[in-house]
């Protein structure tokens, strides 16, 4: 589909959106994933009476111009992209809940490819803080080129995203497990992960009484919730498991930075920090970076070399390019 069509559709599903959010007196997530189940089951939902009978009649002559199913998984993806950036407009979401940029998880993936061959076909993939799932669907999108087997999880304590989320990944064909829970909590996994993924909300955790089993709890007061996040996927991967985080780059400056440095050296390996490019993120998010950690055992072991660098322009194919050399160069030379 052309990209004007693609735009144009999204127009008439924004439209659509904002004539379900009025009735309903919803927030635009809300209208926006009763929209697309609307749309992927073929008839407008009523309950108790709402929306009303005009609306329904509106809603069913606007959804007959719209054809979802006529899309390639790829332009459907790129409406996604369209919506959230709506989404986070209209209902004016904290930084913290705000979808994850699609450059970060094209990132994510050649790191997954760096530190896990491509001959490990079966993955088991979890995002403890998944949101809309904009990360991982992106990460998923990417390493379906290795035609590796994807088992993806998501968790997240915010309902309203996290359905959200199910009706993207239906929409896309995606099979995800959602699991509705604080992710500080033991996770509801039935195996543990090769890999966890996670763009970490940034600020306090409120319940101490949880924090004080963690090892980077603060001594007094709330501890930082990024911090114990962490820990707990650490913990919760397999061993040699690879864990990629979207971090504050001032993350070893914070209070507790030697305690962290410590905590990262001594119980994991600290493979890789990345430098994001600002224009990844929105003007006002504080700038960021990947972490790359590896649990003990497996395969894994410490690099030789920490990689310090800053990750390309992903507009940019040659320092794209350039960037994945850079990679497989530093793993050569640190694990061969």
């Amino acid at each position: 589909m052309e990209p004007q069509k693609i735009q144009q559709l999204y127009q008439q599903l924004d439209q659509s959106v904002g004539v379900l959010q009025t009735n309903l007196k919803s927030t635009y997530v809300d209208a926006l994933t009763e929209t697309l189940d609307n749309l992927i089951r073929q008839e407008v939902h009523v309950e108790n009476g709402a929306p009303t009978a005009d609306v329904v009649t509106q809603l069913t002559q606007a959804y007959a111009g719209m054809d979802l199913q006529a899309l390639t998984n790829a332009e459907r993806f790129n409406l996604i992209q369209l919506l959230l950036v709506r989404a986070q407009k209209a209902d004016r979401l904290h930084a913290n809940l705000q979808a994850t940029p699609n450059a970060v998880g094209l990132l994510f993936s050649l790191l997954v490819n760096t530190f896990i061959s491509t001959e490990q076909k079966e993955l088991t993939i979890v995002d403890p803080v998944v949101g809309a799932g904009n990360l991982l669907f992106a990460i998923a999108q990417q390493l379906a080129f290795e035609q590796r087997q994807l088992n993806l999880y998501g968790i997240d304590n915010n309902e309203d995203l996290l359905s959200l989320a199910s009706t993207f990944s239906e929409l896309l064909g995606k099979a995800v497990t959602f699991l509705h829970q604080d992710a500080l909590t033991p996770w509801l996994l039935n195996q543990q992960p090769d890999v966890v993924v996670a763009d970490l909300p940034v600020g306090y955790y409120p319940v101490d009484s949880r924090a004080e089993k963690f090892e980077l709890r603060e001594k007094s007061g709330h501890s930082f919730a990024h911090d114990l996040l962490i820990e707990q996927s650490m913990k919760s991967l397999k061993s040699g498991g690879l864990g990629l985080f979207i971090v504050p780059a001032n993350l070893f400056q914070q209070s507790n930075g030697a305690d962290l440095t410590h905590w990262l050296t001594t119980k994991v390996y600290l493979q890789a920090v990345i430098s994001l490019p600002a224009k990844v993120f929105e003007a006002d998010v504080a700038e960021k970076a990947i972490l790359v950690l590896q649990n003990h055992g497996g395969q894994a072991r410490q690099a030789k070399e920490v990689l310090l660098t800053s990750a390309p322009d992903t507009q940019q194919i040659s320092a794209l390019r350039e960037f994945s050399v850079q990679l497989q160069t530093w793993a050569q030379q640190n694990f061969a």
